[in-house]
């Protein structure tokens, strides 16, 4: 399926996303036809309503269970503990309801969901939570432990109020209850916001599905608690928030499922489910076209490999810095990835040429930015990339290639990939130098801020080296070095028609028409 970029890559799962807003847009109608809004009274259907989510809960809890024993990340083990409790509360909830086996009114009945909600969106903002998540890291190595305590408990109030539903003030309201539901239903809804925002910008980053379920979990929760709130008992707005609960659950259970399906293996279903790194996001979802051409690159030359991975790195770095919008980070990362990507036509044996070019050399190897461009330009999801694998090696000042581009003229992120490429490069080892030093490399890239690189972006690459302990000598460098040193970086002996070759080759191995 090709990706929508830039804010629209939801499009992807629109039948998943119409079958969970069922429930809302349900919701909505009831609002705004009164009429529609009928009394339907069935306490049987009710129970078997609660079984069924409580099912479902349970389904997904044993999945983030597995997943937790292996991952040890608290995130995971918190959405086991979370989903757990749901389906021991709702299945009491289901169990107090009047007249089902003689059950008589009681309290209980109304407590359990808005408690079950209340802890389920208390789970969910910690498991989120990059900084909760740091002080429960012991959470983490101890899922047995958790989930014992977590069952222990809501299974012996489930068990006590089933047996008893007029026990612990079953049969009258406690002072202030009234005041206190309300409360209770206005926090656990702003707590919930937060949440779904943030997934919603990892799903963005990663275009994982598992992310959405999330986004939508912590939505449709939101969403029940204020069905169950506002909507007058037994009616059709009342049942509304069970069908809120069974599509958050469902969708969950879904994704998680659709991954497993792909992966066969547990410690990947969710492992980077509350991850909060943008790269680890970006990466673990590539695009297949991606990852042939990066395996191509690996196999070829494993030292282009490192780089392209170190310079995708620091560009996503820097992009958080600036702000950049998730799919605009997406973009970078895969295009920074992917920018020396036209090496893979350059013949093994001169790839690492340790020589001076020639000129004629030099304006061969100037067309892999052209070469790369082309190689990628057939596959659609690839495309938001390509500006980047066709300008990264042009000047800020007009004087690079392969379209002479200045200032403004050049792509942002393609200046961004600039700065985070010449970065590698001066600083690693190739097979006719060793790396600079940093302070070494500062200098030089200070001195070519509005000449080879843009200074804005060089700025921020300044701010990150500095929290390292890197920063300039201040004596000052030379923006020829640069340009030398990342020339001397691309050194081949390559002729035009061992590239053009090669190319042609490599184009027909992915379905590309070399001459199209």
């Amino acid at each position: 399926m090709v990706e929508t970029p830039f804010g629209l890559s939801w499009l992807r799962h629109w039948r998943f996303l119409a079958a969970l807003s069922a429930p809302l847009l349900f919701w909505f109608t009831m609002a705004v036809v009164p009429s529609f809004n009928v009394t339907f009274l069935n306490e049987i259907f009710h129970l078997w309503l609660m079984v069924a989510i409580a099912a479902i809960s349970f389904a997904v809890a044993v999945m983030a269970a597995v997943a937790s024993s292996q991952v040890r990340q608290p995130g995971v083990v918190l959405l086991a503990c979370g989903c757990l409790q749901v389906g021991l509360l709702l299945l009491g909830h289901g169990l107090t309801t009047p007249l089902v086996f003689g059950q008589p009114t009681n309290q209980w009945v109304g407590r359990l969901p808005l408690l079950t909600l209340s802890l389920l969106s208390l789970c969910l903002l910690l498991a989120a939570s990059r900084r909760a998540t740091r002080r429960l890291a012991w959470v983490g190595h101890h899922p047995v432990v958790m989930m014992s305590a977590v069952a222990i408990a809501a299974g012996s109030l489930t068990v006590v109020v089933s047996l008893w539903p007029t026990a612990l003030h079953g049969s009258t309201p406690i002072p202030y209850e009234n005041e206190l539901r309300q409360a209770i239903v206005a926090l656990s809804v702003i707590l919930l916001v937060p949440v779904a925002r943030l997934h919603w910008r990892r799903y963005r980053l990663g275009l994982d599905i598992v992310q959405l379920a999330l986004t939508l979990a912590a939505v449709m929760t939101g969403a029940a608690m204020l069905s169950m709130k506002f909507a007058d008992l037994w009616s059709l707005s009342w049942w509304n928030y069970h069908g809120c609960l069974i599509a958050g659950f469902a969708g969950v259970s879904f994704a998680v499922f659709k991954r497993w399906s792909v992966t066969h293996t547990a410690a990947s279903i969710l492992d980077t489910a509350f991850v909060d790194d943008p790269l680890t996001l970006i990466a673990h979802n590539y695009p297949v076209p991606l990852q042939n051409l990066v395996a191509a690159m690996e196999e070829k030359d494993p030292y282009t490999h490192g780089h392209s991975a170190r310079t995708a790195e620091l560009a996503v770095a820097i992009g958080v810095r600036l702000n950049l919008d998730p799919d605009e980070l997406r973009t970078l990362a895969q295009g920074a990835y992917l920018h020396d990507i036209g090496k893979l036509g350059i013949p093994d044996e001169l790839l690492n040429k340790p020589g001076a070019l020639t000129s004629n050399e030099r304006k061969i190897m100037q067309t892999h930015p052209v070469i790369g461009y082309v190689m990628t330009e057939g596959h659609d999801v690839l495309k938001p990339c390509l500006p980047i694998i066709r300008h990264h090696h042009e000047r800020f000042d007009g004087d690079g290639y392969p379209d002479a581009l200045a200032a403004d003229d050049i792509p942002l992120l393609a200046r961004i990939a600039a700065v985070a490429d010449v970065w590698d490069a001066l600083t690693t080892d190739r097979a006719y130098r060793p790396g600079w030093s940093p302070t070494r490399a500062l200098d030089h890239m200070v001195d070519g801020a509005g000449k080879h690189l843009d200074p804005v972006v060089l700025a921020v690459l300044l701010e990150i080296a500095s929290e390292e302990g890197h920063k300039p000598s201040g004596i000052g460098g030379d923006s020829a070095e640069i340009d030398a040193a990342t020339a001397d970086c691309h050194e081949s002996g390559a002729t035009s028609a061992d590239i053009t070759g090669s190319v042609h080759r490599l184009l027909a191995d992915a379905g590309v028409d070399p001459e199209g």
